[in-house]
């Protein structure tokens, strides 16, 4: 590897140092700038001598400003930049893209706005900048619409506004909006300032004065460089447009749109005219009256020495003793050169061949190997995987853009550079370039990044595929979901069929659970409830298909709640729609891989353990050797037999186990495995389970709201993991149970703010009043709803089955210290 970075750093060494030239754009990347990306790609500024940097716009930059300041060395603006010139702003006009500006208003086809004059009274989405628009305000006074006359609008940006009426007319750009009128098949109207005499360039390249005494050579070969990209763009339409959507669609635009835009671009242009990339002094004149008679300015211009280069004739004196001199000194390099030709083409020769050597070492290292600079352009020089895993054309490509389509990720990486390079130790230059990503999916590979610094303004980049080790982590993963789901059934089978059968239950064309009797909304509420206890159960098993297609089905119950137009036909066709029941045959048929048919698609066993076969077996022996017929142990045998048939709580309790530790996993909590505490023969009736599958609720609150990171534990000298305990007793006809934990307690301030947002009083409310509507149907503290919680219906769900068991529920609760939920039921039918 250290011999791959020394010759990869030699090779760097000998590129030759590029002038560092920054453009600064009118608006964000799309084919308006096509010209100057495809003299970056293209190499022409490259060969120019130049190292050309884009700077996409940002809302509120003045951008003359920025150039005049030095903060660019070019920029591109409209016409505004000749009302700049006016007010005496010392810059240079260099070459315009458009020869007629793209700047027009656009309706709907409309009988209504077949003339601008229709648009009076109307709605117009217009930009605030009066500068911007100029043109359009012109053509409007001159069909006798003033500001007054129409109903200005701040602009959305957003087509749909549009399309929906919220907007009768809005500034477009021929290039863009237009197109998705075209995508979608509608009719527009387009009100062209230039069709009434207004003709204004856009996108004009301009520099500052200052630049432009101090190095001419650089505009020169800059515009030069430019025109030949605007050249090629225009004869290249399509591949402009791939490059575009490739390294620079920011806005995510299709290729057909920027194929539309390249082609309308064109033909606003002047290409292939003698106007082409030229000014008009006419127009500029124009221009600048407009600007006039809108009462914009009251200055006048002179046109003299706007455009680059200026026409100033200066008077030559001519120094022949100078031009003795010069000769003497031409004639003596003259007569050296010859010699140091021959030694030259000697080096480069020898440099050749070195350059090629490294070249293969490099390609056949079965690696990529790249540099790129603080810019995160990529150098010339890069090893032939490079073009496999990037693609062909990468040099002066931007590493970041090549790498991340987020515009986040890609602004973070080159910050991260910047700073690595500026860091002038080694230790804090390893812990940068430690923060830089190491691993990135890409064209679909699996890529290993490695990153070293070769010099102050240079990285070198390692990259490895790494897809084959990926796919087998990634199978592995979904390996062991698999596992778990099936280990889970197999363990908490009674569970399984209960969910399977409930959710069959509640779908299919058959029975729907909808009670025609009862209003839409409880029939709704009921629903709900049903769905989301369910799918917390469907989770428990790891049956996590079943658990997203739950999930979309509360989620549209959810806004049928919020919705005032709810009805039972429309609550039927939901609850009768088949894809639960097909995420659920996903979820079977991978446990059908493994377990019988039988099994899986069977109904629910009791289990009876062999000691409490044998128990029966000595009681009833007992009873027949008695011959006693009315012998009271009857009786005993009898509520004995009713027991075998009851489950056992600690049994139905058992599974929250690995729930509550897979949910904290989830949470990024640690938090060590569920106590329970009680008497593993305590059984319950069978009506209680619905009941027990509701408690997923509070242990779920319990880990969400109650438990908290470990940071945050640490910060308040508790240990890291948090504590959860469940106990359960019987106390003559009433089970006790309680469920506790020791996280940061139940935030009191925001559930009281909650409740006013609701228009309740809390003022007059004890702590225990007041804890009990954490209880009520769609209240939550959380901002955001997930798969685990948010929507404020898991609380209501298990409370209304504690009601329909006739129990009570206590709250204690203490900031920083836990919460326990003391609850009691009664157990009067067990008997």
């Amino acid at each position: 590897m250290r011999l791959f970075a020394l010759l990869f750093l030699l090779m760097s060494l000998s590129l030759h140092a590029q002038k560092q030239v920054t453009l600064q754009l009118l608006w964000k990347h799309q084919f308006e700038f096509a010209g100057y990306y495809m003299a970056q790609e293209k190499g022409f500024y490259r060969d120019a001598g130049l190292d050309v940097r884009f700077k996409e716009y940002s809302f509120g930059l003045d951008i003359p400003g920025s150039v005049l300041r030095g903060e660019s060395d070019f920029g591109l603006d409209g016409s505004g930049l000749i009302l700049e010139a006016m007010q005496g702003k010392p810059l240079y006009l260099i070459t315009t893209t458009f020869q007629t500006s793209p700047f027009v208003l656009l309706t709907k086809k409309r009988d209504d706005l077949l003339h601008v004059s229709d648009l009076k009274g109307k709605k117009v989405m217009v930009t605030p900048n009066q500068v911007a628009m100029a043109s359009l305000s012109a053509m409007l006074r001159t069909n006798n619409i003033g500001e007054s006359d129409y109903e200005a609008q701040v602009h959305s940006f957003d087509i749909e506004d549009l399309i929906d009426g919220t907007t009768d007319a809005m500034s477009a750009y021929l290039s863009n909006e237009p197109f998705h009128m075209i995508e979608r098949n509608l009719s527009y109207t387009i009100f062209n300032p230039s069709d009434h005499g207004f003709d204004f360039y856009d996108n004009i390249l301009f520099t500052s004065r200052s630049l432009a005494a101090r190095d001419p050579e650089l505009i020169d070969a800059f515009y030069a460089a430019s025109r030949k990209g605007w050249l090629y763009a225009f004869d290249h339409i399509e591949e402009s447009a791939l490059v575009i959507q490739k390294h620079y669609n920011t806005q995510n635009k299709s290729l057909e749109h920027l194929i539309y835009e390249g082609e309308t671009i064109k033909s606003l242009s002047g290409y292939g005219t003698p106007n082409f990339g030229s000014f008009k002094p006419a127009i500029i004149s124009q221009i600048a009256q407009t600007y006039k008679l809108l009462d914009i300015t009251k200055a006048t211009l002179d046109t003299d020495g706007l455009i680059y280069p200026p026409s100033i004739m200066q008077e030559q004196i001519v120094d022949y003793a100078l031009i003795w001199k010069i000769l003497a000194a031409v004639a003596l390099v003259l007569a050296g050169f010859g010699v140091w030709n021959r030694k030259l083409r000697q080096l480069n020769t020898q440099i050749a061949q070195a350059k090629r050597q490294v070249q293969l070492l490099l390609d056949y290292a079965g690696q990529g190997f790249l540099s790129f600079g603080r810019d995160c352009r990529i150098h010339d020089t890069y090893s032939k995987a490079c073009q496999s895993y990037l693609g062909d054309t990468i040099a002066s490509a931007k590493i970041n853009l090549l790498l991340f389509e987020s515009e986040a990720k890609q602004a973070l990486f080159e910050q991260t550079v910047a700073a690595a390079l500026d860091a002038s130790e080694e230790l804090s230059q390893k812990a940068l370039l430690s923060l830089l990503p190491s691993f990135v999916l890409h064209r679909k590979r699996a890529l290993k990044l490695e990153y070293r610094i070769i010099d102050t303004q240079t990285i070198m980049m390692i990259l490895t595929n790494v897809s084959a080790e990926k796919r087998l982590e990634k199978k592995v993963a979904q390996e062991q979901e698999r596992l778990k789901m099936i280990v889970a059934v197999v363990s908490e089978s009674d569970t399984f069929f209960e969910a399977k059968a409930e959710l069959h239950k509640r779908y299919g064309s058959s029975a729907c659970m909808i009670d025609p009797h009862k209003t839409p909304l409880y029939n709704l509420s009921e629903a709900y409830r049903a769905i989301h206890t369910l799918k917390g159960t469907f989770a428990q098993l790891y049956m996590y298909r079943s658990v997203e297609a739950l999930h979309e089905i509360e989620s549209q119950l959810s806004q049928m709640l919020r919705s005032a137009h709810s009805d039972n036909e429309t609550l039927k066709s939901l609850l009768c729609a088949s894809e639960p029941l097909e995420a659920l045959e996903d979820d079977l048929q991978i446990l059908r891989s493994v377990l019988s048919d039988t099994f899986v698609d069977g109904e629910r066993f009791v289990k009876i353990e062999a000691a409490q076969i044998n128990t029966l077996h000595e009681k009833v022996t007992q009873l027949f050797n008695a011959h006693a017929q009315a012998d009271p142990k009857c009786a005993s045998l009898v509520s004995f037999v009713e027991t075998l048939t009851r489950p056992k709580l600690s049994v139905l309790l058992h599974p929250y186990i690995a729930l509550c530790t897979d949910l904290a996993a989830k949470l990024h909590k640690e938090l060590y495995p569920l106590q329970l505490h009680g008497d593993a023969q305590l059984s319950v009736p069978d009506h209680f389970r619905p009941w027990v599958k509701s408690l997923i609720h509070l242990f779920r609150n319990s880990l969400d709201h109650g438990i908290e990171l470990p940071e945050e534990r640490l910060s308040k000298n508790k240990e890291e993991k948090g504590a959860l305990i469940c106990t359960f007793k019987q106390e003559k006809d009433m089970l006790h149970l309680t469920i506790a934990d020791d996280g940061a307690g139940i935030d009191k301030d925001r559930l009281i703010a909650r409740l006013r947002e609701r228009g309740i009083d809390t003022d007059a409310l004890d702590d225990e009043v007041l804890y009990r509507h954490i209880f009520d149907a769609e209240l939550s503290t959380k901002e955001e709803v997930s798969t685990l919680s948010g929507r404020g219906m898991g609380l209501s769900a298990f409370y209304q089955e504690l009601e329909r068991l006739g129990g009570a529920v206590r709250i204690t609760t203490c900031k920083d210290a836990g919460t326990t939920f003391e609850l009691t039921i009664p157990l009067k039918e067990s008997l």
